[in-house]
């Protein structure tokens, strides 16, 4: 996995780094909203799957086949607010990250834009000189932040992927459920309910997910 590189010293690859950095900060903060909206929605399933888990208790032998099922909807809830909060932890690093670096860019393009302007005018030859260290130094700055990002891209994309598994499992589980709720009598409607609500939850949380997941394309993660 990489990063496109976004580092030179020309005035245009200058510009074309701020747009990208600009690019990259308004994905990541893309991001860290429908993170923030699916750990919501994570919430609302884990209070159906302790709603479910009661209905099951209440529906006794006739349910006893759900037990299991409705304590897998409740643990799975659990785990996907648990990681929302971390990949969300994520999304804000890699904002942060990407300003800095805007800011780095910023710093070094208006330094070059000096010498340039000295070098116009005499006896500049030591000043010129004088603003190289912090250019030099600007710039190890900004190779650190692509490598820092390049691990928190990596750790994104993976907890991402994780989160996308967990809901794919959580439509499987709902449509075993509602089969077995059709053993249940008198509380097979309440049942079918809950496994529907369920399933549309874990939707909306699978929307939330691929759409974080297309805007890490804005980073060309290779």
């Amino acid at each position: 996995m990489s990063v496109t590189p976004i580092f030179s010293s020309s005035a245009s690859s200058q510009e074309n780094a701020s747009a990208q950095i600009a690019q990259q900060t308004a994905a990541a903060a893309t991001i860290s909203g429908h993170l923030f909206r699916a750990s919501i929605t994570a919430r609302q399933m884990a209070l159906a799957a302790k709603n479910s888990r009661a209905m099951v208790m209440r529906a006794g032998s006739k349910a006893a086949g759900l037990k299991v099922i409705s304590d897998y909807f409740d643990d799975l809830a659990d785990k996907t607010i648990t990681l929302s909060s971390t990949i969300n932890q994520y999304a804000v690093a890699i904002s942060q990250n990407s300003v800095r670096q805007w800011r780095t860019i910023t710093f070094i393009d208006k330094v070059r834009k000096g010498q340039s302007y000295l070098k116009r005018a005499e006896d500049t030859e030591k000043a010129i000189g004088q603003l190289e260290p912090a250019v030099d130094k600007a710039s190890i700055y900004r190779v650190e932040l692509a490598n820092k990002l390049h691990s928190q891209l990596k750790n994104l994309k993976d907890q991402l992927e994780n989160i996308h598994h967990y809901m794919q499992s959580s439509n499987v589980v709902a449509v075993t459920f509602r089969l077995e709720a059709t053993q249940t009598g008198e509380f097979q409607p309440l049942l079918e309910h809950m496994a529907e609500t369920i399933d549309g939850l874990t939707n909306d949380i699978k929307s939330h997910i691929s759409t974080s997941q297309n805007q890490l394309n804005v980073f060309n993660i290779n």
